[in-house]
């Protein structure tokens, strides 16, 4: 009998799939959206899964290994991303094992000692920010960044952008494009780009899929502080650094501190111990002794405190939670 791929949507099947990672020194990851076995004849012989368009959790039973047995699995999945019309896909991996998919069609992005991301040939990061920095101003004098989600954008977060722009000559907020969110992409985009028209100085780009998405950081949304997910932000980081760093001349990365929120304030620790010197730390600015927060802001619009809201975020941002398109975000 040929091999042959069973989708693991069974409990018997996930463990085997577990049984074969554990037999890879690979743990299970619930951050997933299929899994798939492989088999030959009766035997399982190797498994891998996928969320949204990341490949992981590959792991062939030890002695099939050395007989392509990744290679049926790869191009299983690789049929299913054409299928949907997924044109970009990525792989985690152990560093040690980045070498077998280099003969692929997959190319290096990043690694840590934990963790190595690898991603198809096709439009490739160094060609994805070069094309997304023709949409800037040419460079000169101090060049920082920001990445943030403003979700919505607050008067916190305008008055870390106004600080960064007081003090560099130019800025680049890379806004997440994740859509995961409960404010799309676009309205978080157009919001920013309002808030911000009086700083000639700040360009808004999309974060692109190598800052905060599935591929690089897939616990963000969870606000998830675990061991795992600081291994997320170790590579995270280490993308940023590697590439974004030289890719956009830039000089510095500024965040605001974190002084509620566990996974944020550890994430601005890891930044801290990567960039060290290239990071500037703003203090998060407040309203009535409490930080301004998106989160709350939120709360208050499923309150409908829209009083309190306005005294916290800009005006663009109150009008559109006002506005008919921003309470049905919250029904």
């Amino acid at each position: 009998m040929p091999y042959h791929v069973v989708l693991a949507n069974t409990s018997i099947e996930k463990d085997k799939s577990l049984m074969l990672l554990e037999a890879s020194s690979l743990t299970m990851d619930e951050h997933v959206d299929e899994t798939y076995n492989l088999y030959d004849g009766e035997d399982v012989v190797g498994t891998i899964s996928i969320y949204s368009n990341v490949i992981k959790m590959i792991a062939i039973e030890p002695s099939h290994q050395g007989e392509q047995m990744t290679q049926h699995l790869l191009h299983h999945v690789m049929r299913l991303f054409e299928e949907r019309q997924i044109n970009k896909y990525f792989i985690y991996t152990k560093p040690e094992n980045k070498v077998f998919f280099t003969g692929y069609p997959f190319s290096l992005v990043a690694e840590t000692q934990h963790i190595a991301l690898l991603e198809n040939k096709l439009y490739a990061i160094d060609d994805h920010l070069l094309a997304l920095k023709t949409t800037i101003k040419p460079h000169h004098g101090k060049r920082a960044a920001l990445v943030m989600n403003c979700n919505p954008i607050t008067n916190g977060h305008l008055y870390l952008i106004e600080t960064c722009a007081r003090e560099n000559d130019q800025v680049i907020i890379f806004l997440v494009e994740e859509n995961r969110s409960v404010f799309p992409f676009q309205v978080r985009y157009q919001l920013v780009k309002k808030a911000t028209k009086h700083l000639k100085n700040v360009s808004v780009v999309p974060s692109t899929p190598y800052i905060i998405s599935l591929a690089t950081f897939p616990t963000y949304f969870l606000k998830d502080a675990s061991v795992i997910s600081k291994r997320f932000m170790e590579l995270d980081i280490t993308i940023f650094k590697q590439h974004f760093f030289p890719s956009f001349e830039l000089d510095y990365r500024y965040v605001g501190t974190e002084p509620k929120d566990e996974a944020t304030r550890l994430y601005n620790e890891t930044m801290q111990s990567m960039l060290g010197d290239k990071l500037r730390i703003i203090e998060r600015k407040t309203y009535h002794n409490e930080p301004i927060s998106a989160s709350v802001i939120r709360q208050m619009m499923r309150d409908h405190a829209y009083k309190d809201i306005k005294k916290r975020v800009p005006p663009v941002t109150y009008a559109f939670l006002k506005s008919k398109e921003g309470r049905a975000l919250f029904i």
